[in-house]
């Protein structure tokens, strides 16, 4: 049991740390935005990087902190529902929920995330519909490692509920429910 405890708290500890450092790219998206109208509209000046680094940090903004919201229990769930259930009945509908939806996209993202992301290496892949023509691969990169946290946070979240489930204890001291 301390080698499971182990690898959910490397995963939990994992998903905040990135979710807390990724939340500081929201200001610098905002810079980076408020440079290039500031360039394009007072000196008519627009900055050919300024699109592609902002869906780049955009798309990272988005994927990254989906561990970090799975592990604060922030995700999306019908509540109506949900929060009429007994303790015992809301760890079986995660669980089934985590079995028969989670387990089998989280699968599919990884595999395709980082299928793309070999090909992209492989390739030098560019982006062909800007006039910077800025390499994908990081992009590709911070996709697969996306969905590869969130998958890993899955994972640990699956754990937890199930050893809550079997023996009513929480696995991880001070992870109780939140969600």
């Amino acid at each position: 049991m301390i080698i499971v405890r182990g690898l959910v708290g490397a995963i939990d500890w994992l998903a905040e740390w990135v979710g807390k450092i990724v939340r500081w790219l929201a200001a610098v998206i905002m810079l980076s935005m408020a440079f290039e109208v500031t360039m394009r509209f007072a000196f008519n000046n627009p900055q050919i990087w300024s699109y592609d680094l902002t869906y780049m940090m955009g798309a990272t903004l988005f994927l990254l902190p989906t561990a970090y919201v799975l592990l604060h229990g922030k995700h999306i769930r019908v509540d109506i529902l949900y929060n009429r259930y007994s303790l015992k009945m809301q760890h079986i509908v995660d669980l089934a929920f985590i079995l028969l939806l989670l387990f089998p996209a989280s699968g599919v993202f990884v595999h395709q995330a980082w299928k793309y992301a070999i090909i992209s290496w492989k390739q030098n892949e560019i982006a062909q519909y800007s006039f910077w023509e800025p390499t994908m691969i990081p992009i590709r990169f911070v996709v697969a490692f996306g969905f590869s946290l969130l998958a890993l946070e899955v994972l640990s979240w699956f754990i937890r509920e199930l050893y809550t489930l079997v023996t009513s204890k929480s696995l991880v001291s001070g992870k109780e429910r939140t969600g």
